[in-house]
């Protein structure tokens, strides 16, 4: 059950088109380099892609400062990460809730066992409260029993920053003191950094810069996203060499088509492209939290974000009315149900741009039956 299934959409509401606020995709489209670079690239499908993807390759080392040899790109980052637990094969595997499903189908795929670490819709608050600057030596000896006691006997941690679907931040102190933990009991970490294109410059830290001196980090990142290529699929997975020559061997050498190899080095390539999707999605953020607030839903909590989506907290009313009554409208949202570790009925929307983000705000008030003041 994941957002963006427009086809069902349009077999259960009976519509042509939607606002699709269910999956968290940049609504502006790709940069426009990347048309181009699709026609252009149509005369290499009678050609198998690079299985190397050599050139995408060095466009990602060049724009993100990596080594070519720590990046491997793949169908998506789903692709990657059932590639990766085929791979580890791990015994018991740690998911903070909630969580991308994937990660948990992933796991179960290869026999691992599942522990959960509770968040909640608040995400990584209470985790970063914990390492706060003001600890002194007993409380961080606390902090480290907490975490061990999460990791014990587990061989892979999943962790993701902007997490998804609470759009919360993992504090660089507590990633740190997850970092040393994780080294010490033999456990690997699999970061998934997907969103992080979509936060401001001073809250963009990646953990890739960790990797060189940590052989147990891999970090999962996402073109798929931000560039809005969610149907030629493009992901990338950062580790050490040797960890990446290990993945290899379970992977499809011809995973990544020719066009999206195409697409992804356009896509980079543009280097005004982000800052200008940025932009337009501080002010439609902005203008949605302004409406919200102003409308006072009495029955709904926004949650707040630093991404591209929104958790919107159902405080009396059933989930499923409230979204077959948007979708009835034309609008579709992300049903929260399937989200382990959501205490509560939720709904996620996507951050689009402002006229979608109104005509939820419209959509929200004729289901509450609140008037125009």
């Amino acid at each position: 059950m994941h957002g963006g299934n427009l086809r069902r959409a349009q077999e259960l509401y009976g519509l042509d088109s939607f606002i699709d606020l269910s999956a968290n995709i940049n609504p502006f489209g790709p940069p426009p380099g990347v048309w181009k670079s699709i026609q252009h690239g149509m005369a290499d499908i009678v050609n198998y892609p690079d299985p190397e993807s050599r050139a995408l390759r060095e466009t990602l080392s060049n724009h993100l400062d990596i080594p070519t040899e720590s990046i491997m790109v793949g169908n998506g980052a789903g692709d990657l990460i059932f590639t990766i637990l085929q791979a580890l094969k791990p015994k018991k595997v740690a998911i903070p809730i909630p969580a991308f499903s994937e990660y948990e189908r992933a796991a179960r795929a290869v026999g691992a066992e599942v522990s959960y670490i509770p968040l909640g819709p608040a995400g990584w608050a209470k985790f970063n409260q914990l390492d706060g600057k003001n600890q002194n030596t007993s409380d961080e000896s606390r902090t480290d029993q907490v975490w061990r006691q999460f990791l014990k006997g587990c061989d892979l941690l999943f962790l993701c920053s902007p997490h998804n679907p609470t759009g919360s931040l993992l504090g660089r102190d507590t990633f740190e003191r997850i970092l040393r933990l994780t080294k010490e009991l033999g456990c690997r970490i699999l970061f998934d950094e997907s969103f992080l294109d979509f936060l401001p410059e001073d809250l963009r830290h990646s953990t890739r810069t960790y990797i060189q001196t940590n052989e147990h980090l891999v970090v999962l990142y996402s073109l798929t996203k931000f560039y809005s290529l969610p149907g030629l699929r493009l992901g990338t997975v950062f580790a050490q060499k040797s960890l990446l020559a290990t993945f290899d061997q379970f992977r499809d050498p011809w995973s990544v088509n020719v066009l999206a190899q195409h697409a992804g080095i356009a896509a980079l390539e543009d280097l005004k492209f982000p800052e200008d999707v940025r932009e337009k999605l501080r002010e439609s953020r902005a203008l949605f939290y302004q409406e919200f607030k102003r409308c006072g839903f009495s029955a709904l909590r926004l949650w707040p974000t630093a991404v591209n989506f929104a958790l919107i907290e159902l405080l009396s009313d059933n989930s499923e009315e409230l979204i077959q009554h948007l979708g009835r409208l034309g609008i579709l949202v992300r049903d929260c149900a399937n989200f382990t570790g959501l205490p509560g009925t939720f709904i996620r929307v996507a951050i689009k741009d402002c006229s979608a983000m109104q005509r939820l705000i419209e959509g929200l008030k004729s289901y509450y039956f609140i008037e125009e003041q």
